[in-house]
């Protein structure tokens, strides 16, 4: 099976609250996705499974404008020659495939990428969207300049806190408290500088070691 990322539109706003109440169902107020979407300093990805054997192809690389390494053009560019997609299917009208797998919420607040959510319907978990999600939001951090990406996660949720760390977050600090349906305090986790050489190097060999478990995938951002 392959997954593709593409930004959220109106059309999916029905599907990212349903999702949202699955996974969060203690989340109160519920989040205002349609006022979200037009929210300049966030972000809303979505995952969706592309059709048949569909191939994705892309340009992009991962080079911050005016700098380049050879770890950075070597290991990026020719891994994400092959998993970005340009066009993604618009609506749920225009193709079936566009049915809404998850998503991950960010926020860019001066140099950080701060993620408040990832969320993947439950009937479809296990299946590595979940980490999918966490690599688009990172690679768009890297599009908006960020120097990090942080999040919270709850102290209880090992899985959570496994796959960040696998992603070079580490705890920096807590929130007392943090989550308003039982008061349980977070963790802070955040990553190193995501444009050194070290964190680039590391993110390429987790994409491919993705890539070959899991298969294609597309990232289109748009």
């Amino acid at each position: 099976m392959s997954y593709a990322i593409r930004p959220a539109n109106e059309a999916d706003v029905p599907q990212l609250a349903e999702i949202e109440k699955e996974a969060f169902p203690t989340t109160w107020p519920a989040t205002p996705f349609k006022r979200e979407l037009s929210n300049r300093t966030a972000s809303f990805l979505v995952t969706y499974q592309l059709p048949g054997n569909r191939r994705p192809v892309s340009s992009v690389s991962h080079e911050r404008p005016g700098e380049g390494s050879d770890i950075t053009t070597r290991g990026w560019r020719g891994l994400w020659d092959r998993l970005f997609q340009r066009n993604a299917p618009a609506s749920l009208t225009d193709n079936p495939a566009d049915y809404v797998a998850g998503y991950v919420a960010t926020w860019y607040m001066t140099d950080e990428a701060h993620i408040t959510g990832i969320a993947v319907r439950e009937s479809l978990r296990g299946n590595g969207l979940g980490e999918l999600l966490l690599m688009a939001s990172i690679e768009l951090a890297m599009r908006h300049q960020s120097r990090v990406v942080t999040l919270e996660v709850r102290v209880s949720n090992h899985v959570a806190q496994s796959l960040y760390s696998k992603y070079g977050f580490s705890q920096v600090g807590s929130r007392k408290g943090y989550y308003s349906d039982n008061h349980e305090d977070a963790y802070i986790m955040t990553t190193d500088p995501i444009f050194s050489p070290a964190y680039s190097q590391q993110l390429t060999s987790l994409e491919e070691t993705y890539k070959s478990r899991r298969g294609d995938v597309a990232l289109g951002l748009g």
